[in-house]
């Protein structure tokens, strides 16, 4: 599964996207961003988020685990915008993966 962990911070659109354009094809793939360590991050970036995974990357889902709530709301409000609501889905942040 390609994963794409957030630093502390993110901001702006070429971030976004320049990260997820490091995990090489994830056409088809289920993509796990962790954003555990995320302290703070913009909408744009969110949003771009969501947009270069799911629809510019062809991803079959986006799960994200852990995060701000603002973050998560700014992704689950950009999926929902971009009529992908059904492909992201969100993860406590103790949650176990390996299962």
């Amino acid at each position: 599964m390609p994963t794409l962990t957030l630093p502390q911070l993110v901001a702006g659109r070429k971030l976004a996207a320049d990260a997820v354009d490091r995990l090489g094809s994830i056409s088809g793939d289920d993509v796990l961003v962790d954003a555990r360590p995320l302290v703070s991050g913009t909408a744009s970036f969110a949003g771009q988020l969501v947009r270069s995974v799911v629809l510019d990357g062809g991803a079959a889902r986006l799960t994200v685990i852990g995060g701000p709530s603002n973050f998560l709301d700014d992704a689950r409000a950009a999926a929902t915008q971009l009529g992908v609501a059904d492909r992201l889905v969100f993860v406590e942040a103790t949650a176990d993966l390996a299962s």
